[in-house]
């Protein structure tokens, strides 16, 4: 992989140490919104923060927990179906863009040539509607939601891998009210066209930060 691998449990202080003053992909849909959203403002104002050493300025927002809570089992269940034994307790960092990093959900071991997105789903419905996309649209970046593609195709960018598999999660009941667990994955390819404005976007974000925060930025 194009990044340099760091093994630390994700949630520990050390693991928030390292998040803090970089970019994380999960964040990039925020750095690419509009300079003049409440998204882009609040992220730039939690690095200028950051930056200047404060701590815990990140806000969680209340939809994560559920993926929280079901994200073991979730990664149980992704080794169980695909017969794929993984590593979840890594931190990447780009190998040139230090300020860069990426909390992959999973990486396939022993030699990291693939890894993974996992999104657990609230409702059966949203889960048979994700599946069905990823279906209709496999083999394309569209397979998943707008909203999950800058931080997948972050970590393409950040690992240089050719695709990330993007999974589809739900732990509960169906519309028969029969308790039943489900998971689908997509392989989602690069976009280069996505992550050369994702580059350009970032460079601009940072120094936008750094210069808030009256720092010297260094893009390399």
């Amino acid at each position: 992989m194009d990044c340099r691998i760091v093994r630390v449990e994700q949630g520990s202080d050390e693991w928030l140490d390292l998040r803090r003053t970089r970019i994380t992909c999960s964040r990039l849909g925020d750095v690419c919104a509009g300079k003049d959203t409440k998204r882009y403002i609040q992220y730039r104002k939690e690095k200028v923060l950051e930056l200047l050493g404060h701590k815990q300025v990140e806000e969680t927002p209340e939809w994560a927990a559920h993926g929280k809570e079901n994200e073991p089992m979730a990664l149980k269940g992704y080794q169980w179906r695909y017969e794929q034994l993984i590593e979840h307790n890594v931190f990447l960092i780009h190998n040139d863009y230090d300020w860069l990093a990426c909390s992959p959900d999973f990486l396939h071991k022993p030699d990291y040539e693939e890894g993974g997105e996992i999104k657990c789903r609230a409702l059966y419905k949203n889960y048979r509607k994700h599946k069905t996309d990823a279906e209709e649209f496999e083999g394309y970046a569209r397979a998943i939601p707008a909203s999950n593609r800058h931080q997948v195709q972050g970590a393409m960018w950040l690992t240089g891998m050719n695709h990330w598999w993007y999974v589809n999660y739900y732990l509960g009941p169906d519309f028969e009210g029969v308790a039943v667990q489900r998971i689908h994955r997509v392989a989602v390819p690069r976009d280069q066209k996505l992550i050369d404005k994702m580059e350009a976007r970032c460079l601009e974000f940072m120094k936008e930060c750094y210069d808030r925060a009256e720092l010297e930025f260094e893009a390399r």
